[in-house]
């Protein structure tokens, strides 16, 4: 696989995440709701920096696990397991809770870098990318810094993006009917791109 095509594929499956909402989407559209669109400025550098911290400490746990066989297989397995585990929860998802949630008091960059770490959607994708994208984008240091860029020349402006429409979209999501309707395609969604991830399986 060339360079090239990994990061297309790469950048398809980051936005095949992206459109589902998780918990920094709905963060960020609500938050701007509740206390203007200025107020995501320090929300969404940490969750950057949460990001890219993350990124770093699963690129390079997972780099030495690439030598064996079995380690690929077991990443390749904990990451479906993750992103199992979040398809099902999207149709059991409380959106009026994380809504909530969010209204209390303006969130800065502590709240942003933190909710990566407890992010079970970030820890299946970062799993994933990590094990599948690291060797064909150049392996070592090399693979996981070219992936953290595009994550977050990516991720950056979607987050942006869900800032700039979080209030109509927030009165959608805690209408009962259409909410329950968003979650479950979400839910579908995640469970496509498991089903795409299982027919490619481990990247030896």
């Amino acid at each position: 696989m060339s360079v090239t095509s990994s990061i297309l594929e790469l950048l398809i499956i980051i936005a095949i995440a992206l459109v589902i909402p998780g918990p920094n989407a709905i963060t960020s559209f609500t938050h701007s709701g509740l206390f203007g669109k200025r107020s995501n400025i320090p929300l969404i550098t940490g969750m950057a920096i949460g990001l890219l911290l993350m990124e770093l400490i699963i690129g390079l746990s997972v780099e030495p696990l690439r030598d064996s066989d079995n380690g690929i297989i077991f990443l390749h397995w904990i990451g479906m397991i993750f992103l199992g585990l979040m398809s099902i929860a999207m149709f059991n998802i409380n959106l009026k809770s994380i809504i909530s949630s969010n209204s209390r008091g303006k969130l800065g960059i502590k709240t942003g870098i933190l909710m990566q770490f407890v992010n079970g959607k970030e820890w299946a994708f970062i799993i994933l990318i990590m094990s599948q994208f690291i060797e064909p984008l150049g392996g070592g240091i090399i693979g996981i810094i070219t992936i953290i860029i595009v994550t977050l020349i990516v991720c950056i402006p979607a987050m942006i993006a869900w800032t700039f429409v979080g209030n109509s979209l927030s009165e959608l999501f805690l209408e009962p009917i259409t909410g329950k309707i968003i979650v479950r395609i979400c839910g579908t969604l995640l469970a496509f791109l498991w089903v795409i991830f299982l027919i490619r399986g481990p990247q030896f």
